[in-house]
């Protein structure tokens, strides 16, 4: 049966309580910190570490480039930096708000640690909308689900998109080696997308600091292993995923691995988006599975 326990983080002049749920059958133990982005931030096999932490990971105020970021309303970033809702523009941020959030922990038991997170006088300042998430994240052997819950507690309908982006530990880049299947792969969101080739590689481009592949309708799961540290890695989600991202960056110890929902600018494009209507709930789910060779 598994275990939930908390636990203080302290990092330069920040403290933040996490929860970790621990499978002792399995020897799994999965971290979540509701106060930083309502993320996971650890996940351990035989107390391996699968997730990728960049130090600082709490004390630094900006956007999380580690763990696993909730992305909502937006995955990647608007045209211009700008949604427009009801003819106004309301300025966004790359993946939304979501990750920069303070989240409550709605209950702790069986059915895992549930969170929430609701609209502000803040969050309505980028996103004039009235919402409330629930994401419950669980665990059970070697694989941690990930539940997510949007409700529209307004009385207009809601556009949103939301997505995830898991860092995961590598010991080097060319040592990766994916396993994914996709119609389209590329590096540029915008034009006619290119068909996938059969097998799916990240390369670092000649004069850039960063590795990028953007592909569109995925054919979960997606997986990779690594030669190096034994690391296999699976992300597995339901049908309200159909995008995913492979990221890195400056040649670092970690790979990102990533479902969609939307893709960049879509909240500005008709049919490319959900749409809420009043009172509305849509719920999602999608898991990652770590293996060691």
């Amino acid at each position: 049966m598994n275990k939930i326990a908390t636990q203080l983080i302290t990092e330069g002049p920040v403290c933040y309580e996490q929860y970790t749920i621990t499978d002792p059958e399995a020897g799994t133990q999965l971290t979540i910190t509701p106060e930083r982005g309502g993320m996971i931030t650890g996940f351990t096999l035989n107390g391996e570490e699968f997730i990728w932490r960049r130090y600082p990971n709490f004390s630094d105020s900006n956007r999380p480039r580690f763990g696993v970021p909730v992305l909502f309303p937006n995955c990647g970033m608007p045209d211009g930096g700008v949604h427009t809702f009801g003819g106004k523009p309301y300025p966004m941020e790359v993946h939304g708000l979501a990750d920069l959030s303070a989240w409550a922990v709605e209950s702790v038991g069986p059915d895992g640690v549930c969170l929430t997170l609701s609209a502000s006088p803040l969050t309505k300042f980028l996103y004039p909308f009235d919402f409330t998430l629930l994401l419950t994240y669980n665990l059970q052997g070697t694989t941690a689900t990930i539940n997510l819950v949007v409700i529209n507690e307004g009385e207009e309908p809601m556009p949103f998109s939301f997505g995830y982006h898991p860092y995961f530990c590598v010991s080097a880049l060319e040592n990766v080696k994916f396993d994914i299947h996709c119609a389209t792969c590329s590096s540029n969101p915008k034009g006619v997308q290119p068909t996938a080739p059969a097998t799916i590689t990240l390369a670092k481009e000649p004069g850039a600091d960063s590795s990028l592949r953007l592909l569109t309708g995925v054919d979960f799961p997606l997986a990779f292993t690594d030669s190096g540290n034994g690391h296999k890695v699976t992300v597995d989600a339901d049908g309200s995923f159909t995008n995913g991202v492979l990221w890195q960056q400056n040649a670092e110890q970690f790979v990102c691995m990533e479902p969609w929902n939307g893709w960049a600018n879509s909240l500005n494009e008709d049919g490319k988006h959900e749409l809420l209507a009043p009172g509305e709930a849509m719920e999602s789910s999608w898991s990652i599975q770590i293996e060691k060779a």
